[in-house]
């Protein structure tokens, strides 16, 4: 993905200056056309060649033009997710998001950027600060998205901090916020959530059959590597669990490989050497 791949091998500085320095030649373009409109509607008034409709007429205009540019600079911002999504690189999505969060002013905008470095903590397996941020931001209102990744992190840090009566209960908040949704688009997303957490939950509970089922509906929907990687290391217990060792070395072998700064990397080191 040529998206990605801008991001690879940058440091966070390299990465937010790139960011910066697109950010402001879109937004000194929307400033230069506001600024034309502004002249020309001005000049307009004077001369009084002006008339209602073609004040509506040029600020349509005005609209249009600049929508792309809009785009554009939200493009960009939700790009920044390929660090983690596609680049596997946690540990720099946090220092991303980090100085991302200085950025910005405004209360709503701050907040996202820090689930993003919740998140980030979590993916480099910082999993108690992860927790600790997370818990932090559940007071404030989210946009569905925002609320569906905010339960999965907390549902996740419990889990590897071997804590299921926390798991069980983020569990079942997510389970009333998805029965609360009347849109088929957020029905959805939720019930993929539950079906993450029901097929998490079995392979922690070495329900290897029940996991497996989950895994299959679950992976002919998977595009992004760090799904890919996650998704070949829980096959992978599985097929240690079951006597499949060359499976599960080939398994193992791909998450060192493509797994980047992902706390699963380590885990994938440790389990090899113990297969010999």
């Amino acid at each position: 993905m040529k998206t990605a791949a801008k991001y690879q091998n940058k440091t966070p500085e390299e990465i937010i200056r790139q960011y910066r320095k697109s950010l402001r030649l879109n937004q000194g373009l929307l400033i230069l056309l506001l600024l034309l409109y502004v002249a020309d509607s001005i000049r307009g008034s004077w001369q009084g060649d002006i008339s209602l409709m073609g004040a509506l007429f040029r600020l349509v205009l005005l609209i249009v033009i600049t929508f792309p540019i809009n785009v554009l600079m939200s493009r960009d911002l939700i790009s920044l997710n390929l660090i983690l999504n596609q680049n596997c690189a946690p540990v720099t999505y946090f220092q991303v998001m980090c100085m991302l969060e200085k950025m910005y002013r405004r209360k709503r905008n701050v907040r996202a950027v820090q689930m993003n470095e919740a998140s980030g903590l979590m993916w480099s397996g910082q999993f108690s600060e992860a927790l600790a941020l997370a818990e932090s931001l559940r007071k404030f209102k989210f946009s569905v998205p925002y609320q569906l990744s905010l339960l999965n992190i907390r549902f996740n840090c419990y889990k590897k901090l071997e804590n299921l009566e926390g798991a069980m209960e983020v569990r079942r908040e997510a389970e009333a916020l998805v029965s609360s949704f009347t849109k088929t688009s957020q029905q959805k997303a939720g019930q993929t959530l539950l079906n993450i957490m029901a097929g998490s939950l079995a392979l922690w509970q070495r329900d290897y059959e029940a996991f497996l089922r989950t895994e299959k509906e679950l992976s002919a929907g998977y595009t992004a590597k760090i799904q890919k990687v996650l998704s070949a290391m829980h096959l992978a217990e599985a097929d240690v669990a079951r006597g499949e060792m060359e499976s599960a070395r080939m398994r193992l072998e791909y998450v060192i490989r493509e797994g980047g700064t992902l706390y699963v990397v380590e885990e994938a080191r440790c389990m090899l050497m113990k297969l010999g």
